[in-house]
């Protein structure tokens, strides 16, 4: 395959990845190139300004926001492997915060505890927990922003003021040690910002590939103290590991979730989708 080629069809699969981020190693794996080639190639994108660096890979310059539909036929394995261990957390009788996302949502399939207060801006989590006979359901208001079926603004900001939950589960576009948790626009930023202030516990629930980015402009800052469930795939090479040691550094307890896998390999093991 050509070069120029090649650059092409990185960039379409890089707006296939939800973080819109891959390693070098995946890049290498796709092609069936070498990682000198890849690299030669990335620094050609990036001297077109297409990319930027990121932990052992490349992310696009301004990520690719995928609709909810594309993000809930992507990576499941790992988000319903997130989802259960975090959600093992919860005992009968805690008032629970839930962020809108696809990963969260999981968190809210399996809630089995009994008694729960959840406080969410989720379309997809209210959907499933308006089917759970022992969970108490408060809807946060505020405008819907529809590609992402998330709430926000001042109403739902209100609502959480007058809460203080056991827990906020957390969803995150990206995971950085010193940005804190990335969100598409202002004012979902402002709203995971207050989640984390109303609950004793702050627990972020992201797959492995939100680690690998920071090209994103709202940011909610972490407390001193928080949980990470991510899944084992975030250990899978060095410049992972080494995301994972500098989120330690500020704070973080990670947990990593084991999802179960086919004997074959898969278009998501392989980092096409998010």
């Amino acid at each position: 395959m050509r070069g120029a080629r090649r650059r092409e069809q990185i960039l379409q699969l890089l707006q296939t990845v939800e973080s819109g981020s891959m390693s070098v190693e995946e890049i290498a794996e796709r092609f069936d190139v070498s990682f000198a080639t890849v690299r030669r190639d990335l620094s050609r994108l990036h001297q077109e300004r297409h990319i930027t660096r990121t932990y052992g890979g490349v992310a696009l310059t301004v990520p690719t926001e995928l609709s909810i539909h594309q993000r809930h036929l992507e990576f499941t394995r790992e988000k319903d492997a997130i989802g259960r261990l975090a959600a093992e957390a919860v005992t009968d009788g805690a008032v629970v915060i839930v962020d809108a996302g696809t990963t969260t949502e999981f968190v809210a399939r399996h809630l089995d505890a009994a008694d729960v207060t959840v406080f969410t801006n989720g379309i997809g989590a209210i959907n499933i927990l308006m089917r759970k006979d022992h969970v108490s359901l408060v809807v946060l208001g505020g405008r819907l922003r529809r590609v992402n079926e998330t709430i926000s603004g001042a109403e739902a900001e209100n609502m959480l003021r007058s809460v203080v939950a056991d827990f906020a589960f957390i969803g995150a576009d990206a995971v950085h040690p010193e940005y804190g948790v990335a969100s598409r626009t202002l004012e979902q930023s402002r709203l995971k910002t207050i989640m984390m202030q109303r609950a004793r516990q702050t627990v972020v629930v992201a797959d492995h590939r939100k680690l690998e980015t920071d090209q994103f402009n709202y940011w909610s800052s972490l407390p001193d103290y928080w949980r990470l469930v991510t899944d084992d795939g975030a250990e899978s090479d060095a410049a992972r590991r080494a995301a994972l040691e500098e989120l330690r550094r500020v704070g973080a307890s990670i947990d990593l979730a084991h999802p179960v896998r086919a004997l074959t390999d898969t278009a998501e093991e392989k980092g096409t989708q998010s």
